[in-house]
């Protein structure tokens, strides 16, 4: 027999993506293990080519209309992709290498995030080295500004505390000396891209993590990923992505497992996915419940199921009232998890954004035939094309009994409409 359920399956697909069709889940289901599942789910060889939309680089507005372009691209990419991994992991750091379009031009930070999705998945050690030299970054964060003669501080304290180390696991002198280290590596602001400054390089000793010599950036990260640090680092971001993935606040030696198996790997992030994905814990009736989706995640969910397109259901117009604005990530430590997510304003735009997709989902005729359907299997018919795969009964019976309201009323020409509505306002459809 097989070692896991159809439920199983479907909780993989909403962690590791954003949902799966009932075709996906059976696909999946002829398997002939979960470790065969998790391949499967892991595997990028169909992962589509990454383009940019030509309104990326509109010199006339370079803020709304490329913001708007580089929305729209993404999330019809994270609805439509064969390898929904790719732009899940993307996701994730995108909010933990953290750049803004409230401090830097839409076409950076879009060229950031192709950055890390070209990498999400391998050694972190070549993803770091790239985002600390990216233009993106260099001006998130005022590397660029950052010389010899007047060091700034700002990228070496977040390159530790928030991207690689963690909080209290450094010293005020080594925020200096990484500032030091990184002297120099500054852009081109003609032409976008990274450049090297000899002249505004600190040649001198420095000390980082009990070592003393003329340390220079890059240096710096191979130490904290290949050296001296690595335990530190994996473990750090071992917890950060088993939070984003799993539940939050693992415990210490649930940690010290996973971040073995990234060392092991040679700090392989797809690795280190897989080790996570396998772990008894993951499967828990507790992990399926512990995470609330993001805004983003919800808005590409409901593309998902509805098949409909970012230029048809404008997820740029609520991403803020909801809460998460891609491209834009409130600060440098990025998006918090559930709490973050439930409010009474995103609450208010979720019921906005939940009556304009009824109105387009109503024009192509989605769920059109529940109106002649019991309610019993009306309500199915909307829980399987949401993907809600374990509906609780308390949202069972109040669905069916709107229908069966409906029915009495003779109003059933308002049921498939109202499905939409329903299905995507159900507690079941915030869980991720």
């Amino acid at each position: 027999m097989a070692d896991f359920t159809r439920v199983d399956v479907a909780h993989l697909l909403r962690r590791a993506g954003f949902g799966g069709s009932a075709a996906e889940i059976d696909a999946l289901m002829a398997k002939a293990s979960w470790a065969a599942v998790v391949d499967r789910v892991l595997d990028t060889t169909a992962n589509p080519a990454d383009t940019i939309p030509a309104a990326i680089d509109d010199r006339a507005d370079e803020y709304y209309p490329p913001w708007v372009a580089a929305v729209q691209y993404w999330m019809d990419r994270m609805a439509t992709t064969p390898t929904p991994i790719v732009e899940k992991m993307t996701l994730f750091w995108h909010g933990h290498l953290v750049s803004s379009v409230d401090d830097v031009l839409a076409r950076l930070v879009f060229r950031q995030i192709k950055t890390y999705r070209s990498l999400a998945l391998g050694d972190v050690h070549p993803l770091l080295q790239a985002m600390a030299k990216d233009p993106a970054m260099l001006a998130y964060l005022n590397n660029r500004s950052n010389v010899a003669a007047e060091p700034n501080e700002n990228f070496a304290r977040e390159l530790m505390e928030l991207f690689t180390l963690g909080n209290a696991q450094f010293t005020e002198a080594e925020v200096i000396d990484m500032a030091r280290a990184w002297t120099g590596h500054g852009g081109n602001d003609d032409t976008e891209t990274y450049e090297f400054h000899p002249a505004d390089h600190d040649d001198g000793a420095k000390t980082l993590f009990g070592i003393t010599k003329n340390w220079d950036g890059p240096a710096a990260i191979t130490e904290i990923v290949r050296g001296a640090r690595q335990q530190t680092c994996a473990r750090f971001l071992a917890a950060k992505i088993w939070s984003f993935f799993a539940y939050p606040n693992p415990a210490g030696a649930l940690v010290d497992d996973l971040a073995a198996a990234f060392i092991a790997s040679g700090m392989n992030v797809k690795a280190l996915l897989r080790v996570i994905f396998l772990r008894p814990e993951f499967r828990l009736a507790s992990t399926r419940t512990a995470l609330v989706r993001s805004p983003v995640e919800w808005l590409v969910a409901t593309m998902r199921a509805t098949g409909l397109d970012a230029a048809t259901l404008h997820p740029e117009w609520w991403l803020e009232p909801l809460g998460q604005t891609l491209y834009a990530p409130p600060n440098v430590s990025g998006w918090r998890q559930n709490g973050a997510w439930i409010s009474t304003s995103a609450q208010w735009a979720k019921g906005s954004h939940a009556g304009w997709v009824r109105w387009k989902a109503n024009e192509v005729g989605i769920l059109s035939t529940t109106g002649s359907m019991t309610p019993a299997a009306a309500a199915q018919a909307a829980f399987d094309r949401f993907g809600i795969n374990e509906p609780s009964a308390l949202t069972r019976q109040k669905v069916e009994a709107y229908v069966a309201g409906e029915k009495a009323a003779n109003r059933s020409w308002a049921i498939p409409p109202n499905l939409v509505t329903l299905a995507m306002l159900t507690p079941d459809f915030q869980l991720a």
